[in-house]
């Protein structure tokens, strides 16, 4: 019965043994560095979420050591904070840290007496998965998963870039000019994306590897939505990205989801805050959008104006001869518009009743009347010869 016994704890002790060593052997050992002394070796404690590394210190020395977010990372509410460290047991206050999307660099000080630096964070990944199994690209797909958890501020974006080697690009959006860009490995760009003057936002992005080997990944996101993304290996290889941002106009952030304001008017008149735009924007949110049809309406309307209006409004801003032009053509309209502001319209009946005799008003003003002068000169130069 005790050599039974004996057999059965030898076999227990056995089988811990092996367990205990596949199972450090289940992640893959950090980039390190150190100066001073020599790493023994790594450990992963799941209970206490902390990294263990054993130290031969030889001197007052320092360590360097690379951690992947997909092996150790410390976040509050999806925000990186500080890892606690320890040294043989005595609490470390002050470290050097270097962050990216994929890692996180810490530069720890130890002295000669040192046996061991703990590293704490709020989670370590699972000690079931494999780390170096984990491809490149999974790898981009889970911190990419996290970063749409983030919240952006309204009317940006941000540009996501993955590589193992030397890229350069530039990035431009409605909000701001051409501008370089250039780094090594992944990083991120918060960029803005114009909305104020009530159109969507649009950008374009085009990174490009300096080196031929390694790989390259883009991906903006914006509204914990991927807005556009590409990748590539191949030598020298580019990534081109554009797209449309969704800014507050359309996703109801700051201001009405059915319209942003009028393009041709702000840019003609100067400002958002111009008598002329107020009276549109005030037609709009106080009489319109108060109704069903008026709400079908602007959402039609808005398809049409601004499908063409980015562009008329970018011109007038180039040329004043043209801005001119344009507020002259446009203050009639204004004007007839600006008396829905002085009547009462509360029901559906109301809304289409008036705004047929504004259509027609508008069509008296911009076509009937310049067709009936043009038929009057026409006449009068006939008369003359």
């Amino acid at each position: 019965m005790n050599l039974s016994l004996l057999v059965i704890a030898l076999f227990v002790i056995m089988i811990g043994t092996f367990t205990g060593t596949s199972f450090a052997q289940q992640f893959k050992e950090p980039d390190y560095d150190i100066r001073g002394g020599k790493v023994l070796g790594f450990e992963i404690n799941s209970e206490t979420t902390s990294l263990i590394i054993s130290l031969d210190a030889r001197s007052r020395g320092e360590l360097s050591i690379t951690l992947p977010r997909n092996l150790i990372d410390a976040k509050i509410d999806s925000e990186d904070t500080e890892f606690k460290i320890l040294t043989s047991g005595l609490n470390l206050n002050f470290f050097d840290e270097i962050s990216t999307l994929t890692d996180r660099t810490i530069t720890i000080p130890f002295s000669r007496s040192d046996y061991e630096i703990t590293i704490t964070g709020t989670h370590v990944f699972s000690q079931m998965t494999n780390t170096a199994q984990l491809t490149q690209s999974q790898q981009i797909e889970k911190i990419i998963e996290s970063e749409l958890q983030l919240e952006i501020p309204d009317n940006n974006a941000k540009l996501l870039i993955f590589s193992d080697t030397q890229w350069s690009g530039a990035l431009q959006s409605s909000s701001f000019d051409y501008t370089e860009i250039n780094g090594q490995a992944d990083t991120s760009v918060i960029f803005g994306c114009e909305s104020s003057l009530g159109r969507q936002g649009i950008f374009g992005a085009e990174i490009q590897k300096t080196t031929q080997n390694g790989y390259l990944t883009v991906v903006a996101i914006q509204n914990q939505k991927i807005i556009s993304q590409g990748s590539t290996e191949a030598e020298f290889g580019d990534v081109l990205i554009n797209g449309n941002c969704n800014s507050s106009f359309e996703t109801g952030l700051g201001g009405n989801g059915n319209g942003g304001g009028c393009l041709i008017a702000t840019a003609a008149f100067g400002s958002e805050l111009a008598p002329e735009v107020q009276k549109l924007r005030e037609l709009r949110d106080n009489s319109l959008l108060q109704t069903k049809s008026g709400t079908d309406f602007m959402n039609s309307f808005n398809d049409f104006y601004y499908s063409f209006s980015p562009g008329i409004a970018d011109y007038e801003r180039e040329n004043p001869i043209f801005k001119e032009a344009v507020k002259i053509t446009i203050t009639p309209m204004i004007s007839s518009l600006s008396i829905l502001n002085y009547v009462d319209m509360d029901s559906e009946s109301e809304i289409m009743g008036y705004g047929i005799s504004l259509i027609l008003l508008n069509m008296g003003m911009y076509v009937a009347v310049p067709a009936m002068i043009g038929f009057k000169v026409h006449s009068y130069c006939k008369s003359k010869k």
